[in-house]
């Protein structure tokens, strides 16, 4: 009994050591969990990717997002390496998601397996506007670039201020603040609405312009150059009468009276420019577009005074309180140039006797660019040089003003003429007429085929389409089509119908004789 014991014994604990030695033996062969606490940073090894598995997303295709990474299986990877950083700043770069990690699941042998753990970005499902009226909101909508089911990101909400409060400060509204928050959307899941907070403010209006570096050209004239930009309206004339008198001292009396003292009308213009403006009915509301497209109108207004060369160097918006704000612009006026000789090359048709009675320009006059253009392409208040030939039939015509000298204040300019053939009038089609018969047109046409070709032409039947009462006056087109090759030219006269349906009532009544 006791052998049996024993062997029963011996035998128990020959089976434990083995049972040990075996779990020892599957512990040790089992694959490690790569983490922080096991990586050896000093020395990467190279392994060979065996699997790639895509978790957390719902919307967005798992295979897609691993083509982004650039990892694929069976490609060499050094892990610690830059392979697995530079994979997720390609997955940033396409601003997809709103964060990833690549982990490794396992490692067998030489070969790993990675896990790239994402989080979609939510997406736009809706948006809606607070602090504004409905009006407003129709009109911002189509400004701004929101789409239903779009990604949304740090630079979505980042170009949806910005382009809200560019929106109001076209119209004024330069101290508008605009905020945008995501709302979590109840009803789809990963979707988002965008509440748009639009505090508008008061309208900025303009209290004072001040201009700079104009010696020739007054304050005044300058300003009333500005069609949309104007200054506050303002009556401060007793006030600063008033302060004149208050800060006024016994020791100021001689030199007021000194006859030396001279004071100009211009001085005077000035002072009360600077503390009268009675534009009640003109708006003094900053808008940019404005104001840009008024820049341009006094530089034109220069250039015509002959001041050429004159340019803006700079315009700049200060503060004056809460809702008003000052406009300094300086301006560089340059020269004032004149005309001095103008000659003609290339005219064998008219002489330069002829031509210089159209272009009415005479040595000495100031030098005017717009004027000298005017007068050359289309005059809409008299003749030009373009009208006389083409009104011959050259349509090809063509003249180009060179200055090739400049002398001081004076400028020479070369009128360089092309005369080329006379145009005939090939063929004359009518589009948009869906009611109104070709034949009821063409017989206002005084454009007709085999006929040469004249400008006085186009204007005169421009006027008849327009009083016919068929089309509207501001949809009549000419498509002019010259054929250089043969000297023909095909006129395509564009209409829009409009209704004209009129009723006409008569009566009359007789008296008792």
């Amino acid at each position: 009994m006791k052998r049996i014991l024993l062997c029963a014994v011996v035998l128990c604990v020959w089976m434990s050591e083995q049972a040990e030695a075996q779990f020892r033996n599957r512990t040790q062969t089992t694959t490690p969990q790569l983490n922080e606490n096991n990586l050896n940073y000093a020395a990467p090894q190279e392994y060979t990717i065996a699997g790639i598995e895509v978790t957390g997303l719902s919307l967005l295709d798992k295979n897609a997002m691993v083509s982004l990474t650039g990892l694929k299986i069976g490609d060499k990877i050094k892990i610690p390496g830059d392979g697995i950083s530079g994979a997720i700043r390609k997955l940033w770069k396409h601003g997809l998601i709103g964060d990833a990690t690549i982990s490794v699941q396992k490692i067998e042998g030489d070969q790993v397996f990675l896990v790239i753990a994402l989080t979609e970005r939510p997406r736009l499902n809706d948006f809606y506007f607070t602090g504004i009226s409905k009006g407003r909101q129709s009109s911002l909508k189509e400004d701004l670039k929101l789409i239903r089911g779009k990604i949304v990101n740090d630079a979505t909400i980042r170009n949806t201020e910005l382009s809200v409060k560019k929106h109001f400060v076209k119209k004024g509204f330069l101290n508008t603040v605009v905020k945008v928050y995501q709302e979590s959307d109840t009803l789809a899941r990963g979707n988002v609405r965008l509440r748009i907070d639009v505090d508008l403010k008061t309208k900025v209006k303009i209290n004072a312009i001040h201009i700079e570096g104009n010696h020739d050209v007054a304050d005044g004239k300058l300003k009333k150059k500005l069609k949309k930009t104007h200054e506050r309206p303002r009556f401060a004339l007793h006030r600063a009468l008033l302060a004149e008198a208050f800060a006024f001292r016994p020791g100021k009396i001689k030199p007021a009276l000194d006859s030396s003292r001279n004071l100009t009308t211009l001085d005077v213009k000035e002072f009360i420019n600077r503390h009268v403006k009675l534009n009640i009915f003109a708006g003094s509301k900053f808008i940019r577009s404005e104001f840009d497209a008024d820049k341009l109108s006094l530089i034109e207004y220069y250039n015509s005074q002959g001041y050429r060369d004159a340019e803006i160097l700079a315009d700049t918006i200060v503060n004056f309180d809460k809702s008003n704000i000052d406009v300094k612009i300086k301006v560089y006026e340059g020269r004032k140039y004149y005309f001095r000789n103008i000659t003609w090359v290339g005219n064998y048709i008219h002489s330069s006797n002829t031509l210089n009675k159209i272009l009415d320009i005479n040595k000495g006059d100031v030098y005017n660019n717009e004027l000298l253009t005017k007068k050359t392409t289309f005059n809409p208040k008299g003749a030009d040089i373009s009208g006389l030939y083409m009104d011959d039939g050259y349509l090809f015509f063509q003249v180009r003003p060179i200055e090739v000298a400049v002398v001081g204040d004076s400028i020479d300019v070369e009128m360089r003429i092309h005369e080329g053939d006379q145009a005939t009038i090939d063929e004359v089609f009518i589009s948009g007429n869906e009611r109104t018969n070709d034949h009821v047109i063409r017989r206002e046409l005084s454009t007709i085929p085999g006929q040469k070709f004249r400008r006085s032409d186009l204007i005169r039947t421009q006027q008849m389409l327009s009083q016919m009462g068929y089309f509207n006056p501001q949809k009549i087109e000419q498509d002019i089509r010259p054929n250089p090759a043969d000297g023909t030219v095909d006129i395509e006269w564009k209409v829009e119908e409009q209704s004209n349906d009129q009723i006409e009532l008569s009566g009359g009544w007789g008296g008792f004789y």
